[in-house]
């Protein structure tokens, strides 16, 4: 039984180390993908601000368009200034439509990834969730293993006081077959002399050519 014992525990020693590290790569890829997150959030925060800033630009932009269609109706006699000021509008129209041709290319990059991100997010969690259930299997699985160890353990621990309470019994026997075998040898000492004395050394109860006891002897000895 004891070699099996040591067996068990080791291989439950194992386990233990097994289903303790699990946990443990599950809160770094935790960790790593809330870190991940919070990045993600601060870049859509610059880019919605961004969006701010060329709504604010669209406006006075816009305007400027109501601004100049104002010159266009008031000031036909300053024909001169006009053009000049239509030259220097077109020039802004083309920095805007340019400006607004890379927003445009940014905001298209910006929601690829945005797509991408909350994809990548879905998928994280759902194989978070499998871990999470995977653990709490091995964790149910681990508690019965330890209640099967605790009952070998009482049951180991059963078998120890038995052996305990036969040692105590054998010890009684011995010392009660000891006293026994002092009061026959004083007996023989007392009773038997010399004869009695060549009667143990031929039919004792350890003679030399190590043969059985004496009836006497036996009778004292039960």
């Amino acid at each position: 039984m004891f070699p099996f014992k040591v067996s068990k525990w080791m291989g439950l020693s194992c386990f233990r180390s097994l289903v303790s590290s699990s946990p443990n790569i599950r809160l770094k890829k935790l960790i790593h993908k809330l870190q991940e997150e919070k990045a993600f959030r601060e870049e859509m925060k610059i880019f919605r601000k961004k969006i701010e800033d060329f709504r604010e630009e669209m406006w006075n932009f816009r305007g400027k368009i109501r601004v100049f269609r104002g010159q266009i109706l008031g000031f036909w006699e300053e024909e001169s200034p006009f053009w000049e000021e239509e030259k220097t509008f077109w020039r802004e129209e083309k920095a805007f439509w340019e400006m607004e041709k890379s927003f445009r290319e940014e905001e298209n990059t910006f929601w690829k990834k945005y797509r991408t991100f909350w994809k990548e997010d879905k998928a994280f969690w759902k194989e978070d969730n499998a871990l999470w259930e995977r653990d709490r299997n091995l964790l149910q699985e681990d508690k019965a293993l330890w209640e099967e160890e605790k009952a070998l353990w009482v049951e180991e621990r059963d078998l120890l006081e038995e052996e305990k309470a036969l040692w105590e019994d054998k010890k009684c026997l011995w010392e009660e077959e000891n006293a026994l075998w002092e009061e026959e040898k004083a007996f023989w000492v007392e009773d038997g002399g010399h004869i009695a004395g060549e009667q143990l050394r031929e039919d004792g109860p350890y003679n030399i050519n190590g043969g059985q006891r004496s009836p006497v002897f036996s009778r004292g000895r039960a």
